[in-house]
C-alpha cells in the first residue's frame, strides 16, 4: 500500500535549521566577505546551511519518526548520524564552491579598476557632516583599495573642483599622499549642483580616462538639485559607468530621491546612511560589492549581462536546493524520500533563486532577502514528502543499499512484528 507522509515536527525543525543557517551565514559574510575568495565563501555558506537543515530534520525524525517509522529509529538512525556531515556539509561545500566558480566568470565587463569619488562640499554639509566623516570615509576607502586600482577625487558645490586626478594607489606611500590631499580640502560653502558635478567628471573621463579600464563613480551628498537626467546620465549609461550614491540626512526632502534615481538609471547602488558616521560603512560596502560577486549578494555587472547572470543565479540556486534535498534522502537512507526531497529541493531552490534575483537588486537590507530565501527553501523542502507516495509495509527500511541482515531477519523479529517499520525495500 502506498501513501504520502508528512512530519509536522520535521517542517518546524527544518525552518529552525534554515533560520539558524541564515544567521550563521550572515556572520560568515560579515566576517569574511571581501577577504575570503568567493568560491570558498560560498562553499562554507551553503555547506553550513545544508548541515543545519539536515541536522534538525534528522532530530525531528528521531523524536517523531513519521516518515521512516519506529524500526528505522531503532535500527538505522545511527547510519543517518554517520552520513550527516558528508551528505550535507561536505557535499554542499563542494557544490557551493563549484557553482560560485561558474557564477564568478565575467560574461561582460570586469570589476571597476578606476574609482572617481565625488564629495558634496556645499554649505549644508557643515550641519549634516560636521566631523568631516565623508572625507575620512574617502581616505579609508583609498587605503582599502587593491594595488591595481586608481582613484580620483572631486569636490562640488555649485562648482566642481578636482582634488587629484586618476592616480594609482599601489604602495603605502602613494596612498598616504592621496589621503593627505583630502586633509587640505576647503570648508563647505555654497549650494549644491549635482548635475554639473557629474558633467564635470564625465568631461574629465572623456579627456583623461583610459578606455581599457572600467570606471565607477561614488557620489555623496546631503542636498537636492535639479538634474537634467537625460542629458547628464546618458553618457554614463552609454559607457556603462555606474554611479553609486550615498545620501546623508538631506536638508531637502527630495534630495535622496535624486540620488536614488541617479543610481537606478546607471545601474548603481544607492544607500541612505541617515547619519554621517555611517558613510565609511557605505563606501566599504559599495567597494566590496562592485569587486566581489557571489551567489547571495547584489550583483553589479556590465549592464548588457544582467539577464545572463540573473538566469545563471536562479539555475545554480535551484541546483543547490536539489542537492540539499538529495542529501536528506541520503541521511535517511530512503530512496522514496530521496525522490521526494530531490523534487521538492528543486522546487524550493527555484523559489529561493527567484527571491534572491528579484529582491537583492537595490535592496537597502539584502540580508532580509537572504533570510526569506533560506526559510522558503527549508519550508518547501520539508513539505516535499507529500509529493511521492511511498510503499508502506512491515518489511525492511527502503534504503539505498541491499543488506543481508535485512534479508535474514525473521518475520517475527521484534521490529517486524510491530508492523511499523520504514517503507519499501532497502538498497543496503
Amino acid at each position: 500500500m502506498k501513501q504520502r507522509k508528512w512530519n509536522a515536527l520535521l517542517t518546524l525543525f527544518s525552518v529552525i535549521g534554515g533560520l539558524l543557517g541564515f544567521f550563521i551565514g550572515e556572520i560568515i559574510l560579515n566576517r569574511w566577505e571581501g577577504s575570503m575568495h568567493e568560491t570558498l565563501l560560498m562553499g562554507i555558506y551553503f555547506g553550513q546551511l545544508a548541515l543545519w537543515i539536515g541536522l534538525f530534520c534528522l532530530l525531528a525524525e528521531m523524536i517523531s519518526p513519521k516518515l521512516n517509522g519506529q524500526s528505522w529509529r531503532l535500527r538505522y538512525a545511527g547510519d543517518g548520524w554517520k552520513l550527516l556531515v558528508p551528505a550535507t556539509l561536505v557535499l554542499l561545500f563542494a557544490a557551493g564552491a563549484l557553482f560560485q566558480f561558474v557564477y564568478g566568470f565575467s560574461l561582460g565587463k570586469k570589476a571597476p579598476q578606476d574609482y572617481v569619488l565625488l564629495l558634496d562640499m556645499s554649505e549644508s554639509m557643515k550641519e549634516t557632516d560636521p566631523g568631516k566623516q565623508s572625507i575620512q570615509a574617502a581616505q579609508a576607502l583609498i587605503r582599502r583599495m587593491d594595488n591595481t586600482k586608481r582613484a580620483a577625487l572631486f569636490t562640488f558645490n555649485e562648482q566642481s573642483k578636482q582634488v587629484f586626478p586618476l592616480t594609482p594607489v599601489a604602495g603605502t606611500g602613494s596612498r598616504e599622499q592621496l589621503t593627505a590631499k583630502l586633509d587640505s580640502i576647503e570648508p563647505p560653502v555654497g549650494t549644491t549642483d549635482i548635475g554639473k558635478a557629474l558633467s564635470t567628471v564625465m568631461d574629465y573621463l572623456n579627456k583623461e580616462g583610459d578606455p581599457g579600464r572600467n570606471v565607477a563613480v561614488i557620489l555623496i551628498s546631503d542636498g537636492y538639485s535639479d538634474v537634467d537626467y537625460s542629458r547628464v546620465l546618458s553618457p554614463y549609461i552609454q559607457k556603462q559607468i555606474r554611479i553609486h550614491t550615498v545620501g546623508i540626512v538631506s536638508t531637502e526632502e527630495k534630495g535622496n530621491a535624486v540620488l536614488q534615481r541617479i543610481a537606478n538609471e546607471t545601474g548603481g547602488m544607492f544607500q541612505d546612511v541617515g547619519r554621517a558616521d555611517r558613510i565609511a560603512g557605505a563606501f566599504e560596502q559599495i567597494y566590496e560589492q562592485t569587486n566581489h560577486r557571489h551567489l547571495v549578494n547584489e550583483r553589479f555587472d556590465a549592464l548588457s549581462s544582467e539577464g545572463a547572470y540573473g538566469l545563471l543565479r536562479v539555475v545554480l540556486i535551484m541546483l543547490i536546493g536539489t542537492l540539499i534535498g538529495l542529501s536528506l534522502g541520503i541521511v535517511f537512507d530512503n530512496r522514496f524520500l530521496a525522490k521526494s526531497f530531490t523534487i521538492g529541493g528543486t522546487i524550493s531552490g527555484l523559489l529561493a533563486g527567484l527571491i534572491l534575483e528579484t529582491g537583492l537588486h537595490g535592496a537597502l537590507y539584502p540580508s532580509l532577502y537572504r533570510a526569506y530565501a533560506d526559510v522558503v527553501l527549508a519550508l518547501a523542502l520539508s513539505l516535499s514528502t507529500l509529493i511521492v507516495a511511498v510503499q508502506s509495509d512491515s518489511g525492511g527500511h527502503s534504503g539505498f543499499r541491499s543488506s543481508r541482515r535485512d534479508v535474514a531477519l525473521p518475520n517475527k523479529s521484534r521490529f517486524g512484528s510491530r508492523g511499523d517499520g520504514p517503507v519499501g525495500k532497502r538498497f543496503r
